[in-house]
């Protein structure tokens, strides 16, 4: 009995002691030296500090013990955040560290706008920031800012591969176009060549069809090399000195 007796009273002890643990951040929160008077924020480029404070819809008695992940979910939810981790340096700080969404092209929309690999469009000033970014159009009857919101994503998600298969092709390339039939045009400037590929084509695919180019290149004297079509499997098309063969 005096072994049950003991272990009741250590349960007893145990679970009273837990009730105080836990309601101890709770009474910090109303001490003022633990008001937040400074926000620091760590891994932004283009999110500023002010934007950040925005995002975290600070009370005035919002306190460094306050539910971080609560915070954390508000400034997710700012466009411009993928992720973000929000740390107490105590007494009275918050540090966010934040992982930002990276824009890979500039969309007509009808002013270029900024937008990552998913196709959202980012609250960014191109010209405040010196992006140097392709563009993506679209090709037909819609004019250049036309693409939905499935071809943006489309098209973003190609140029994002391709920025992080081959960060060297990726910069070369002035445009990327998405044609009403789901093909991928990308035009490269020096040497002026337009590429044609359908979406999901490999960063080794389109060397080895720059490969070909320079060999036709070097062995054909038919003017410039205009298009090169990547579209037909096990097939690599030059088409020398016309503009844009579909």
């Amino acid at each position: 009995m005096k072994r049950w007796l003991t272990f009741v009273i250590a349960l007893a002890l145990a679970v009273a002691l837990g009730g105080v643990v836990s309601r101890v951040p709770e009474a910090l929160a109303e001490v003022e030296a633990f008001r937040v008077r400074e926000v620091r924020l760590r891994g932004a480029r283009f999110l500023t500090e002010d934007e950040a404070i925005k995002a975290l819809a600070l009370s005035e008695r919002a306190s460094v013990w306050d539910d971080t992940k609560v915070l954390e979910a508000r400034v997710k939810d700012h466009p411009l955040v993928a992720e973000v981790r929000i740390h107490r340096r105590f007494p009275s700080a918050l540090l966010l560290q934040v992982v930002e969404r990276e824009p890979v092209a500039l969309f007509p929309n009808p002013m270029l706008e900024p937008v990552d690999e998913s196709g959202v469009i980012l609250p960014i000033d191109p010209t405040v920031h010196k992006l140097d970014l392709p563009l993506m159009v679209a090709e037909g009857p819609g004019g250049p800012g036309s693409l939905t919101p499935a071809e943006l994503r489309l098209l973003a998600g190609e140029i994002s591969r391709i920025s992080q298969g081959d960060p060297e092709l990726h910069s070369a390339i002035s445009d990327f176009a998405l044609h009403p039939r789901g093909d991928v045009r990308a035009r490269i400037s020096d040497p002026p060549v337009t590429l044609h590929f359908r979406p999901g084509l490999s960063c080794g695919g389109i060397q080895t069809g720059l490969r070909v180019l320079r060999d036709a290149q070097a062995k054909f004297d038919e003017g410039a090399v205009v298009d090169l079509d990547l579209r037909f499997e096990n097939q690599v098309v030059v088409r020398f000195g016309r503009v844009g063969g579909n």
